[in-house]
């Protein structure tokens, strides 16, 4: 299936308007499947649920992967010329519904620090 940049706008106003399933301080498992089924019935192109959670999913990594790009280049330090601003067609608005919800982690690496005296 073939998601236009205008059928996955409407997805993400359909996905904000559904906080149950975005934000963390909810998890009823009935209202979140509700909640998906009402976005199933909204949006445009016939799609499974399943389809829905994976693009949802792909969309999520990508966001998630910009964030922590916009996180690392705003150190204290830096400055506002230098912040990273995302190009990507639907940063901004995941961005402005997700920012309260949604911290980006501090990178883990596996390297071994090594201290010699």
């Amino acid at each position: 299936m073939e998601w236009s940049s205008e059928v996955i706008m409407e997805f993400l106003d359909l996905y904000e308007g559904e906080p149950v399933i975005w934000n963390q301080h909810h998890k009823d498992r009935n209202q979140v499947y509700d909640a998906w089924k009402r976005i199933q019935n909204k949006i445009s192109i016939e799609c499974s649920l399943k389809e829905l959670k994976k693009k949802k999913e792909n969309l999520m990594a990508t966001y998630r992967k910009l964030a922590m790009k916009v996180k690392n280049s705003s150190r204290s330090g830096a400055g506002t010329c230098e912040v990273y601003k995302p190009e990507w067609f639907a940063y901004d608005k995941m961005a402005s519904f997700l920012n309260t919800v949604y911290t980006p982690r501090e990178t883990k690496t596996t390297e071994v620090m090594v201290i010699s005296y």
